[in-house]
């Protein structure tokens, strides 16, 4: 049995994380069975400092890309097998531009503006002990500040942030067009990392910013992930 280490729920969304989402949703489509553990304790146990991973057998793979190619390697390529290579290169270019751009976008509108901050430090922080609560918090944005300054999504204005989001909207909903999948009638790996990150902008009220208003303004994307939503976790 696949067992899959994650933050845990939040509101009607699988996972504050779209790693970890995208992760369980691939493990949905493929109809491979697993249990789920959940909480931000199980960070010291992750390999790479960081959630997902997953533990299949005598094998713990960290990383979300590295736990999907694992997966189709054991298991025959259980969901991306029917994909053409053409539409491999597709779905590989369209992954990266959401886990290594459009990714960057939301986690700035969750961390850098202030009211988000407020909401994600009651949300994620809330629970901490005093006097942890006084500082940990902090401590944590700042060094994910330098994070996004690092990367260089902070050394743009606000409004440029937007644009750079909705550049990737956009080229997601040209793709998507009217299917129902990426590729037509068939989910693959594309769904799910498109899933795990629409899912935070779409699906999760809690939190709201320029970009999300952008992504909410493309029907077809917000059909798609409503339409995951339903069929793959029944909410």
């Amino acid at each position: 049995m696949i067992e899959l280490y994650k933050f845990g729920p939040m509101g009607k969304v699988c996972d504050p994380s779209p790693f970890c989402v995208k992760v369980e949703a691939y493990l949905k489509m493929a109809g491979l069975a697993y249990d789920t553990h959940s909480g931000n304790k199980y960070l010291r146990r992750a390999p790479k400092g960081k959630l997902p991973f997953i533990r299949d057998g005598d094998d713990v793979i960290a990383d979300s890309m590295y736990i999907i190619r694992h997966l189709e390697d054991k298991h025959n390529g259980v969901l991306d097998g029917h994909l053409t290579p053409e539409q491999k290169a597709v779905a590989h270019s369209f992954i990266k531009m959401i886990d290594e751009n459009l990714y960057w976008t939301m986690v700035y509108s969750r961390w850098a503006m202030d009211d988000n901050w407020m909401i994600l430090k009651e949300a994620f922080f809330g629970s901490l002990p005093f006097p942890l609560k006084l500082f940990v918090p902090n401590m944590i944005r700042k060094n994910l500040l330098k994070t996004l300054q690092g990367q260089g999504i902070a050394r743009h204005s606000a409004a440029e942030v937007t644009e750079i989001g909705d550049g990737d909207l956009a080229a997601l909903s040209d793709y998507l067009g009217d299917k129902q999948y990426f590729f037509g009638d068939r989910p693959s790996s594309l769904d799910a990392t498109a899933f795990g990150i629409l899912s935070q902008m779409l699906l999760l009220d809690t939190f709201s910013a320029p970009v999300f208003d952008k992504a909410r303004g493309y029907k077809n994307l917000v059909d798609f992930t409503h339409r995951v939503q339903d069929k793959y976790f029944g909410n």
